[in-house]
């Protein structure tokens, strides 16, 4: 295999890798952004659990059981929406971090195959030059 074959193959990987980084990267970000929205609208939701406001005329042991329990219950939402979700967040942004990392190293390898292309562009020529000087002299020898 030669050495150009070697960099058609070694581009076409980082390519392709780069284009498989990028697709995952922005279906996180579209993850991320989702839960972002439901975030956001769960918690204007949960404001729901605390109406109606219990009047005056709610008293006694039933109603401090059932002001207790939807206490609880938005307590347990909010604590659900606040912690969860953050903590879902975190770990795709996370992973969004590793993946721009790995695209970096993706993008000095195609600067370095870039240089390796130039490199034997020049090597090309100059042994296209040699050839063709050891042509010359050789049917001046002989």
């Amino acid at each position: 295999m030669s050495y150009s074959d070697m960099l058609d193959r070694i581009h076409s990987a980082i390519s392709s890798q780069s284009a498989d980084l990028e697709e995952k990267i922005s279906r996180l970000k579209r993850a991320k952004s989702k839960i972002e929205a439901e975030q956001n609208t769960s918690m204007e939701e949960i404001k729901n659990i605390k109406k109606p406001e219990l009047g005056s005329s709610w008293k006694g042991s039933r109603s401090e059981k059932f002001n207790d329990a939807r206490d609880e219950a938005y307590n347990e939402m909010e604590n659900i929406i606040a912690d969860d979700y953050e903590s879902y967040k975190s770990r795709i942004q996370s992973k969004i971090v590793l993946l721009e990392i790995e695209q970096g190293a993706l993008s000095a390898a195609k600067g370095l195959a870039h240089t390796a292309d130039q490199l034997l562009a020049k090597g090309e020529e100059a042994l296209d030059e040699l050839g063709s000087t050891i042509g010359d002299l050789t049917r001046r020898l002989f």
